[in-house]
């Protein structure tokens, strides 16, 4: 092999040999503080287990048990509207050690992130979406905030809601507007939460900037349109005396005024020390 041949070869290999050793630390790596969300067990397990059957159990067996007239649509609406309050409150279980458990702060807030845009996306896909379609044609002929027709029955998990809310089953742009942006949101809720669980370096931090933007958005258009709007109004679409105040309007809406911000700064809390961690990286390499 000619001597410059020889030497274009190693100098190829020599750059390649650079980037590889100046890479940073990559994602699910075990020299990466990132991508381990660990097997949930003992209370974690449990929590988003009984949580996960409070709210499916609504869904599968709630509503066809009230369509078939074998539950009064009320009280069963406040039963349902109680236990959806408790369970959706299920990422808070992310952040609890078991005994014996030494998760990272970076294990328990990528957990955490994980199961809140799981149960936010599916809410906002499964609950949104067909409310979005359907209010005007179905809901708004509704009458009562007591009890439905026999030809009603099968609106009973939005009624239940709505119920206490009335904005929902009565015309308000608004609120209409603000559900359909909610509604659209949660698709790109379960891509993220699916980047950040599987995906490599670039998903893992693209899901962490959709969950902080979504959910920095999720808390700025549930705290002013759910609640201040209606505390401006004087209360005056809340029925349904105190389930319809307590559980439906201030119960119902709570987590995404409170888990959101706190999902927005883990994710950017994430992101900021991922990208300290690639730094520590490549220097140390550098200077070596």
């Amino acid at each position: 092999m000619p001597p410059t041949t020889r030497s274009m070869s190693s100098s190829r290999r020599a750059s390649e040999k650079k980037e590889t050793e100046t890479a940073p630390v990559e994602w699910g790596s075990p020299e990466s503080e990132f991508g381990h969300i660990a097997p949930c067990r003992g209370i974690r397990f449990w929590g988003y287990l009984l949580c996960s059957i409070g709210l499916a159990g609504w869904v599968l067996v709630g509503i066809p048990l009230v369509a078939y007239k074998y539950l009064p649509p009320h009280p069963t609406d406040d039963y349902a509207g109680l236990t959806g309050f408790i369970c959706l409150w299920m990422p808070v279980f992310a952040l609890i050690n078991n005994r014996g458990e030494k998760r990272t702060w970076a294990q328990r807030w990528e957990e955490f992130i994980f199961v809140w845009l799981i149960v936010s996306g599916l809410a906002q896909v499964f609950w949104e979406l067909p409310f979005v379609l359907i209010k005007r044609k179905y809901l708004h002929p509704i009458e009562s905030t007591s009890t439905l027709k026999d030809s009603e029955l099968w609106l009973w998990v939005w009624w239940m809601y709505g119920s206490g809310d009335t904005r929902y089953m009565r015309p308000h742009s608004s609120s209409h507007a603000t559900e359909t942006m909610l509604a659209i949101s949660g698709f790109f809720e379960l891509a993220a939460a699916y980047w950040i669980k599987k995906g490599g370096c670039f998903k893992y931090k693209t899901g962490l900037v959709i969950a902080a933007l979504t959910h920095w958005g999720f808390f700025w258009a549930n705290t002013s349109v759910i609640y201040i709007a209606e505390i401006y109004d004087n209360y005056e679409n809340i029925s349904d005396g105190w389930a319809g105040y307590w559980v439906k309007w201030a119960g119902l809406n709570l987590q995404w005024s409170v888990l959101c911000p706190i999902c927005t700064g883990a994710a950017l809390w994430l992101l900021h020390n991922k990208a300290k961690e690639e730094g520590r990286s490549a220097r140390s390499v550098k200077s070596e």
